[in-house]
Order: C-alpha cells, then sequence, then structure tokens
C-alpha cells in the first residue's frame, strides 16, 4: 500500500512538474513574442525618427497585443498609450465604404446608381462630354477623377466645407473613361460623402457618429475638431532632420476620405469586425466587386470599399490600407489565411508605418524574409532639402565676400560705367531673362516630381526644410542675377589699368634692388 502510495506521490509530482513546465514555457513562448513585437516597433520607429507609435494585434475575434509607444507630446513628456488618439488619413475610407453598403442595404441609394441622382448637376466629362459616373466607381477608384484633384481639397473649416469641396467636381474633366481603369484619387470618397449627407438629411460627422455606436466604435470621432474628449497625440513632421511638432490646416472638405480620429483600442475593436463579420467581408472581397488590379500595389492586388485587396489563386491573401496626413499615418493589415489583423497608429506621417506592420506580421507566422530597405521618401525629402540648403548658403556668402571686393575696385576707380549699347542691353535682357527662368523653375519641377501639385500643398504635406530650401534657393538667384546684371553696366576704367601697371613696374624695381 505504501509502495502504491509512492508510486502516485511521484507521478503526481512529475505530472505538476511537466504542466508547470509547460505553462512556463508557453508563457516564455508568448513573452519572446511580445518581446519580438516590441523590438520591431522600437527599431522602425528609431529608423523613422517617429516621436510616437501605437500598435494592436488581434487574433481572430481576440486582441492580442495592444500597446503604445514614445511620446504624444514632447514636450510635456506624455507618452503615447492605447488610448491616445490619431487621426488615420486613408483608413478612413473603409468606414466611409461601410456606410455607403449599409445605406444601400437600407434601400436608400444604390451602387449602380449615377451620382448625378444625389448631387444633382453632378457630370462630369470626358473629351467633352458628359458621363454616366457611378456609386460604385467612386468606392473603386475607377471613376476617372484625376489624382491631382487632390489640390482642390482647401483648408477650411466651416460647415459646409463638403459640398464646397466636392461641387468643385461637377463638370471636371475626367482622365480616363469611367470604370475602364484605376486611379488613386482621395476626393473620390468625399463625395461619397456628400452622398451620405445628402441621402441622410444630415452632416457627415453626425451620421458616422451613430454608425461608430453601432459597431462599438465609442471612442471614435469624424474630424480632429470635433473631438470632445480623449488624449489626442500631437503631430508632427520632420525638420533638419529630426521630428518637430506642427499643427497642419483643417482639411474639413476631406473628412470621409482621410480625418476619421481613433485609438488602438477601436482600431482593434475594426478590426475583429473586418475578420468576423461575413456579410461585410463577403461584398469588400465578392468577386464580382474586383474587376480591376492595381499593378502598382502588386500583381494580383484589387481595390474595393476601402481596401486594397491581394488575391491569388481564387483566393484572398490579405487586405491592406495606407493612411497619410500631412503629420499623421496609419497602416491596417489584414492576413485572411492566418485570422491576423495589426493596425499602427504614428503620430508623423511615415512609410514606416506600413513596414512595421508587415514585419510584425513576418514576425507573428515565423518567415524570415528581411523588409526592403528603401528609405521613407520624406526623410529623403528632407535630406536633400537640408544638403541643397547649406550649399545655397555656403554660395550666398562667398558671392557676397565677392560683391563687398568687387564694391572696392568701384570706390578705387578700377571700375568704370559702361558706354550703354545694344551688346549691354542684351546681355541685361539675358540676366532678367535667367531670373525668370530661375523663378519658375521650382513649379516646373513641381510638375514632374509631385505629379503637378502646387507648391503651396507641397509645403504643407513635405518637411519643414522644404521652407529654407525655397527661402536660401531665391535668396540667391535673385542675388546672384541682381548682380550680375549690375556688373553688366561697369567695365574695367583705362586709368585703373595704367594704375595696375605702374604699381607692378615700382613692385619690380623694389624687387630688382
Amino acid at each position: 500500500m505504501r509502495k502504491n502510495q509512492h508510486v502516485i506521490y511521484i507521478s503526481f509530482l512529475l505530472a505538476v512538474l511537466w504542466i508547470s513546465g509547460f505553462a512556463g514555457g508557453t508563457h516564455a513562448k508568448a513573452v519572446i513574442s511580445s518581446k519580438a513585437i516590441d523590438q520591431v516597433i522600437e527599431e522602425q520607429m528609431e529608423l523613422g525618427r517617429i516621436p510616437g507609435m501605437s500598435v494592436v494585434v488581434v487574433k481572430k475575434d481576440e486582441v492580442v497585443y495592444q500597446k503604445g509607444f514614445g511620446y504624444a507630446d514632447q514636450k510635456k513628456m506624455k507618452k503615447v498609450t492605447a488610448s491616445t488618439f490619431f487621426e488615420i488619413g486613408s483608413t478612413s475610407k473603409a468606414f466611409t465604404a461601410l456606410a455607403i453598403v449599409e445605406l444601400e442595404k437600407q434601400g436608400k441609394l444604390h451602387l449602380k446608381e449615377p451620382v448625378s441622382s444625389y448631387i444633382p448637376g453632378f457630370f462630369p466629362t470626358y473629351h467633352g462630354k458628359s458621363q454616366r459616373l457611378t456609386v460604385e466607381q467612386l468606392m473603386h477608384h475607377t471613376s476617372g477623377i484625376p489624382f491631382q484633384s487632390i489640390a482642390l481639397i482647401q483648408p477650411d473649416h466651416a460647415k459646409d466645407a463638403l459640398k464646397k469641396t466636392v461641387h468643385q467636381l461637377k463638370s471636371i474633366e475626367l482622365h480616363h473613361k469611367p470604370g475602364s481603369s484605376f486611379e488613386y484619387a482621395t476626393i473620390n470618397y468625399d463625395v461619397l460623402g456628400l452622398i451620405i449627407e445628402n441621402v441622410t438629411g444630415t452632416s457627415y460627422e453626425a451620421y458616422m457618429k451613430g454608425l461608430f455606436k453601432t459597431h462599438h466604435l465609442n471612442q471614435t470621432e469624424a474630424g480632429l475638431k470635433r473631438m470632445k474628449s480623449g488624449v489626442v497625440s500631437e503631430g508632427f513632421k520632420l525638420h533638419f532632420l529630426a521630428p518637430h511638432a506642427y499643427e497642419a490646416p483643417e482639411y474639413r472638405g476631406n473628412t470621409p476620405a482621410g480625418y476619421i480620429v481613433m485609438n488602438n483600442q477601436d482600431v482593434g475593436t475594426w478590426l475583429q469586425y473586418q475578420l468576423t463579420d461575413s456579410t461585410w467581408s463577403r461584398f469588400v472581397k465578392n468577386p464580382d466587386q474586383l474587376t480591376v488590379k492595381v499593378p502598382e500595389e502588386g500583381e494580383h492586388v484589387y481595390y474595393n470599399a476601402g481596401w486594397y485587396i491581394e488575391k491569388t489563386h481564387g483566393q484572398v491573401e490579405s487586405l491592406f490600407h495606407a493612411g497619410s496626413n500631412p503629420n499623421y499615418s496609419s497602416f491596417f493589415l489584414i492576413q485572411a489565411k492566418e485570422d491576423v489583423a495589426i493596425g499602427v497608429l504614428a503620430n508623423m506621417n511615415s512609410s514606416y508605418t506600413e513596414k512595421t506592420a508587415r514585419l510584425i506580421a513576418k514576425t507573428m507566422t515565423g518567415t524570415n524574409e528581411e523588409a526592403e530597405s528603401s528609405m521613407d521618401p520624406f526623410q529623403l525629402i528632407d535630406q536633400l532639402s537640408v544638403a541643397a540648403t547649406c550649399l545655397f548658403i555656403l554660395l550666398q556668402i562667398v558671392s557676397v565676400v565677392r560683391f563687398i571686393k568687387w564694391r572696392k575696385r568701384v570706390r578705387n576707380g578700377v571700375l568704370v560705367r559702361r558706354h550703354i549699347s545694344l551688346g549691354v542691353w542684351l546681355k541685361s535682357i539675358g540676366w532678367v531673362l535667367l531670373l525668370i527662368g530661375i523663378l519658375l523653375l521650382p513649379m516646373i519641377l513641381s510638375q514632374l516630381a509631385f505629379k503637378g501639385l502646387p507648391w503651396k500643398m507641397t509645403f504643407v504635406w513635405g518637411p519643414f526644410s522644404l521652407i529654407e530650401l525655397a527661402i536660401s534657393y531665391y535668396l540667391f538667384f535673385i542675388w546672384f542675377c541682381t548682380i550680375g546684371f549690375i556688373k553688366g553696366f561697369m567695365v574695367t576704367s583705362t586709368a585703373g589699368k595704367r594704375g595696375q601697371e605702374d604699381d607692378r613696374q615700382t613692385d619690380f624695381r623694389h624687387s630688382s634692388l
């Protein structure tokens, strides 16, 4: 009996140790996984010089990771938490699309109806002829509205800002025939926002507030200025290789396309909805809707209802979308096969939000592939701007020193006013034409480098250092051309030459003696 008791005791002890070891091993594995994600985030924040980031990871219907990093306010040393709010940029579009789909279910609109049915007088043209542009084409970015239409969105905080933005498109010339090809134009979703207003008889912000509550997104708001509570992170952008706080203008007329405000607590709920709501999921992934490819995003990538959809061999691999505002960015990634979704929010416009999400996905799936090492475009622009600004300042200093020496020669009578002739006038006109060309060059470059967007918009979206570059560029070349113009009227005097020769002869005699 005692022997049996010993056996039972030892067996029980081994079982306890085995269970403890298993539990400990599982816990260790979870800790390692969490630490690995922490490391990815911290590395990407450092590489991107991002002050604050908030990340949430969802597995099926459970939030498995949720954390804030860095600072929401650097001066006050306020840290980012799971409840810190960020503008999410173009990931807002999926919410506007959801509102449109639900309004169709209620019979208040139809996706295949022309936009003019809901916005009277909305008749964009293609080759001068009015086009029938439908609601679903706006959702697909196949409307033909050009990307450059983003320049029509002006800073505005008025209640009718959305209406003013959309009404500029009523007779816009399209880039291509509606439905024929994909061209991302953020303003497509502003048009959808005005359709929501006209169909519901209420403001976009008010309608979306009700929609958010229906889907348990109780903290989410449409528009940063509409937030009545909660900690909102400062926005930042680069300035001479470091992040600096920046309060961007308010673009209330662009709210449906890019200005929903969330924290990662609500992002987690939103991503759970994407993974679990079969009705919405079927609509987004509907094969009938996936008719137009987005080649610049990948060989098998489509667009529908505010999501890029990667589909291979008849199966959806992933859904993703990036969001960018002048001083915030986001990236949402859904790995359909693994039932994993990742949301990344940042308080600076940076491509590192996408890199962070994709690296987290690889970490969770155990993929050892290295991420692409391409530099964030805003970092590249900032670095080039700093280098060019320093060069222009150096040239300006050299030019001023040379001008001072030139002035001394004028005072000493070495240089006198030139006799005005046709050649002098032609040379002067040449300097004026050169100055005009130099003043116009940045506008020409913006057409090439920024897809035709105006410099005013580039200064809002780009690093602060672009402003210093513009100032140093114009100051140097205006100075350079002005001095060249003035010097064109001066010539070395005969007396000055004779005086210089006498001085050289005197020096020669002294050296001979």
